[in-house]
């Protein structure tokens, strides 16, 4: 071997190269051994390839659906259900174990013994039950075992609740309601703009402003009064027994319900977990800082321990929450009718055309999964300390 090739041979960095060209050979080769080996197998069954089957009519009935949807519809738009109905299960599922874990993990370290034993033992519970089985205690222990709806809980005879799921009244138009979201847009801008006012205030005067109780006010008050005024506005299809269920009115499936229950008590568990500890990795000095300077227990939580901690909570919390995100699949124990369900399970039965629809589903996760993952990356990195 010449001298020069010794060098290049021995070259730190072109056998780094040489490695990592040969493991991504290695892995598309593999790939397309199955891909092939696949296309193969479905060329012998006589199953077609492609993805023509998506404009075929589904001729699926879904009992579950915000969009406008018929069993007349193309498996796009059922396609388009599921993936609705598992954003749906799932964000309110954030949002709700993110209020529950930080009650529970703030309980965790309270000083009154009653208090933190019942959160220390609700976690402790959590962390070794699998999930499915608070799916299946959800829905069979709990909202099954509901009375019947000749028997249901009523409310203002308005609100009725039984076996089959909760019964609220829903609006004949839902245009009057977009201005609830032009109102939370609105609120949300102005908050913006008061922060910013209020940093600037505070930068000169010394003086706080008590920026998150107008924040509540501008983002949930000013929507709520919307609301209020739409919802007094507008007519309503009230829930009304006939024979032997009820007609009108929306109903919200017991499937959905226990889905959704299951998934916020089981992921408040971990993000309780998440809170207890970047509370404890805020400096004790901080505290006694806040305490020096005449702040109650109260305010050094709010205004110094949870701002500091947040720093260490965001990146746990995102893997909850994409952990949440995945785990909306269990719903099709359920049956309830989000993506592998209606998707995975009632498309594929009908067409076969299972390489391409787990291919689809497959990318609706990653993609999903990418847009939370981003979100929580730009909360982390405004909310970083700035160092020089």
């Amino acid at each position: 071997m010449s001298p020069a090739l010794r060098r290049w041979f021995y070259d730190a960095r072109v056998r780094a190269w040489i490695s990592q060209a040969a493991v991504a050979g290695a892995m598309f080769g593999t790939i397309w051994y199955f891909v092939a080996n696949a296309s193969e197998n479905m060329v012998k069954a006589g199953i077609a390839s492609g993805f023509d089957f998506l404009w075929r009519t589904s001729g699926i009935d879904v009992p579950f659906k915000i969009v406008d949807y018929t069993p007349q519809n193309n498996i796009v738009d059922l396609l388009w259900v599921g993936v609705a109905n598992t954003l749906l299960v799932s964000l309110l599922g954030m949002a709700l174990a993110t209020i529950l874990g930080f009650l529970i993990g703030i309980a965790r370290l309270s000083k009154n013994f009653l208090l933190r034993s019942l959160a220390t033992g609700f976690v402790e519970f959590v962390r070794n039950i699998p999930l499915l089985l608070f799916v299946f205690f959800w829905y069979f222990g709990v909202i099954r075992a509901l009375p019947p709806p000749r028997d249901s809980f009523a409310a203002f005879d308005t609100f009725f609740l039984n076996n089959r799921g909760l019964y609220v009244p829903a609006p004949t138009e839902g245009h009057p309601f977009a201005a609830v979201s032009i109102a939370f847009a609105i609120g949300v801008v102005l908050f913006l703009a008061l922060r910013v006012w209020a940093a600037k205030r505070q930068a000169s005067t010394g003086k706080a402003f008590p920026i998150w109780a107008a924040g509540t006010a501008l983002i949930v008050g000013v929507p709520l009064a919307a609301a209020i005024v739409v919802a007094l506005t507008t007519s309503w299809n009230v829930p009304v027994r006939g024979g032997f269920n009820f007609r009108g009115g929306f109903v919200l499936v017991p499937e959905f319900v226990a889905l959704l229950a299951a998934l916020v008590t089981y992921t408040a568990g971990f993000i309780a977990e998440v809170v207890r500890g970047g509370i404890l990795a805020v400096g004790k000095g901080q505290k006694e800082a806040a305490a020096s300077l005449g702040l109650s227990p109260g305010q050094t939580l709010r205004l110094i321990v949870v701002p500091q901690a947040l720093r260490v909570m965001v990146p746990p919390m995102t893997s909850q929450y994409l952990n949440l995100l995945k785990n909306s699949s269990f719903g099709a124990a359920i049956a309830y009718p989000e993506i592998v369900s209606v998707f995975m399970g009632s498309a594929l039965n009908a067409t076969g055309q299972a390489i391409e629809i787990i291919a689809i589903t497959l990318a609706i996760y990653l993609i999903a999964g990418l847009a939370v993952s981003m979100f929580m990356n730009w909360y982390n990195s405004r909310i970083a300390l700035v160092t020089r």
